[in-house]
């Protein structure tokens, strides 16, 4: 990681783990919990998670983890979700996290924010850091140029034949992460989710080992906050606004090279059958 690091850039790709197949289920604890960072999604949590590896915090958690690296970890969360916010099965404590989190001396990111209460309830040792941006109105338009078109684009009713094959074709987590956040009214409650989710944060981390950190200041206040010596790379800067929208066009590439391919292969079939 620290070779990735020189120039202070880091893609996306290159800050994700190789992919496992790992059911947690059954796992323990074998690292402790140092760092759980709770600030919001388009806050530089994922620069933030180059850092904490470039720090030494292996592993940390993060919303690529189970998209992207173990898919198998959304049924835990699944369950953690269904018990939280549905009244469904048992509510998620230490036990359970210690086996989905088990791995990890760090989570940042959706989905471990969305059970904050719980992880510090878990974790009381663990040194809490809000991640913020320069101020709400930033993060809206990072958010709303970003999380939201993309989410927007793909719950949204499908109006010709193409887009019901892409909605069909894009892999769809088996939880999702925003159904009980404002995401899905955005443009109207987005701005104060921002300021609500930040003092919430600071209220529930009184009393606790506590950074407000911006990914701009760097590596000093984070080094010193958790009592490290400060690397000689530059502080990453992973998944800005630019590499969000090139990864998802490299996607819907992809996507679109399948729907290509689906459509051809529909334009065949009804040709031999007039035939």
């Amino acid at each position: 990681m620290a070779s990735d690091l020189q120039n202070g850039q880091l893609t996306t790709m290159g800050l994700l783990r190789p992919k496992t197949n790992i059911d947690r289920r059954s796992c323990k604890r074998v690292v402790p919990m140092k760092v759980i960072c709770l600030g919001l999604c388009r806050t530089g949590t994922s620069s933030l998670r180059a850092a904490l590896f470039e720090l030494g915090l292996n592993d940390v958690y993060h919303m690529f983890s189970v998209t992207t690296e173990n898919p198998l970890d959304a049924e835990l969360w699944k369950e953690a979700y269904d018990a939280k916010y549905k009244g469904i099965g048992k509510p998620y404590g230490k036990e359970e996290f210690d086996a989905l989190l088990g791995h990890c001396m760090a989570t940042t990111d959706f989905p471990g924010i969305s059970f904050a209460p719980e992880l510090l309830a878990a974790y009381p040792d663990a040194k809490v850091i809000l991640t913020v941006r320069d101020n709400g109105d930033v993060w809206y338009d990072s958010v709303f140029n970003t999380i939201w078109t993309v989410s927007n684009f793909l719950r949204a009713p499908p109006k010709t034949l193409t887009q019901r094959l892409v909605q069909a074709i894009l892999p769809k987590p088996h939880f999702n992460v925003f159904e009980h956040t404002p995401l899905g009214n955005f443009p109207v409650e987005g701005r104060q989710w921002y300021d609500d989710w930040n003092e919430d944060i600071r209220t529930r981390a009184k009393g606790r080992e506590f950074l407000e950190f911006n990914v701009k200041q760097g590596w000093g206040p984070l080094c010193e906050f958790l009592g490290v010596e400060q690397p000689k790379a530059k502080f990453p800067r992973v998944n800005d606004s630019a590499s969000f929208k090139e990864t998802h066009n490299n996607d819907l590439l992809r996507v679109g090279a399948k729907v290509v391919a689906a459509l051809s292969v529909l334009g065949l079939a009804v040709w031999l059958a007039k035939k």
